[in-house]
């Protein structure tokens, strides 16, 4: 795997670990958000541990489901890849 890909790997788990973490902040399910945002609770699930790679239209549909902007949640990831770029050297 070369270095881009595996940095762009890292910017998955973030947004599944930032998306996670901002819907438990909001007390809801997986269910819920799923619902909410239009998308199965399964991919929702893949989503969070960074398996599946959504497209820029379903991280939107999912910002709104968090009651947060889709600029904010990006925002979110890059500080969370910054800290595991950081921890890795």
């Amino acid at each position: 795997m070369n270095v881009e890909s595996s940095k762009h790997s890292h910017l998955y788990t973030c947004l599944g670990q930032v998306m996670r973490e901002r819907r438990k902040e909001l007390d809801l399910s997986q269910e819920k958000l799923a619902a909410g945002a239009g998308i199965d609770r399964a991919f929702l699930s893949n989503l969070e541990r960074g398996q599946r790679k959504p497209s820029f239209g379903t991280v939107a549909r999912i910002a709104d489901g968090l009651k947060i902007k889709y600029s904010r949640l990006v925002a979110r990831c890059e500080k969370c890849q910054a800290a595991r770029e950081q921890a890795a050297s």
